[in-house]
């Protein structure tokens, strides 16, 4: 084997390493963090389903602005009832608020170039959001709100 061939070989060989590395880091699930509070009966990692549990009576968030995000979710009162929603705006991912004068839900406008607003089933109504929030099921017991999707 001459030296050029093995040059040319050892090459092929490093970019075929870096390219398999690429791809495998691409396909890889996105992890998110899952901040405390509230039972957890699932979890947000590696793809697992919502489904948690949390007491409406004592979270400070609920009692004080009427919302709150857990588990990546927005959980807003509106009256008697629970909404819950993803979390994140489907623009670039920045934390969503609620609204309840207009039972709305508008991203959180960090930079000028956001303020996509969502109504209560998750349904873009303006902004830049590339798609609609996804919706979540709620059930009150008691003061438990169990928040989960089928």
């Amino acid at each position: 084997m001459e030296r050029k061939e093995f040059i040319t070989l050892l090459g092929m060989g490093a970019g075929a390493v870096i390219v398999t590395s690429c791809l495998g880091a691409c396909g890889g699930k996105d992890s998110e963090t899952t901040p405390s509070g509230g039972t957890t009966g699932g979890g947000t990692t590696g793809g697992a389903k919502i489904d948690f549990t949390l007491n409406v009576a004592t979270n400070q968030d609920i009692l004080s602005k009427g919302w709150t995000i857990m588990q990546g979710v927005i959980i807003a009162k509106n009256g008697a009832n629970y909404i819950a929603l993803q979390g994140s705006c489907t623009h670039q991912g920045n934390q969503m608020t609620y609204d309840p004068g207009s039972n709305r839900f508008p991203c959180s406008l960090q930079t000028p170039d956001h303020g996509s607003i969502f109504n209560a089933d998750g349904v873009k109504i303006s902004g830049p959001a590339t798609s609609n929030l996804k919706k979540y099921s709620t059930t009150l017991t008691g003061n438990d709100l169990r928040v989960f999707e089928v």
